[in-house]
């Protein structure tokens, strides 16, 4: 973890966790992991979250971005799971 860990949030490095452990196999998973708070820190309200969780193929890169440093995971943890549910 990069070592400005200590001013993140720690419900959100334990879903960075999750990322990394493999625990989120669906982007839907985090529908139920704080979505307000994510929403917010993304700059997208809450519905366009939801829709994003639901068809995570609509998500952009700069979002996938941010939410990768908010988590404090690379950007390729995420798309290897959007990449996953896009196959299926």
């Amino acid at each position: 973890m990069a070592k400005d860990d200590q001013h993140k949030d720690p419900t959100l490095l334990s879903i960075g966790s999750m990322f990394e452990t493999g625990r989120i196999k669906k982007m839907y998973t985090l529908s139920e992991l704080y979505p307000t708070k994510i929403a917010k820190s993304l700059g997208i309200n809450y519905g366009r979250y939801m829709v994003k969780l639901s068809h995570p193929d609509r998500f952009t890169l700069g979002e996938i971005v941010r939410l990768a440093n908010l988590l404090n995971i690379e950007p390729e943890m995420i798309t290897k799971v959007i990449y996953s549910e896009m196959e299926k």
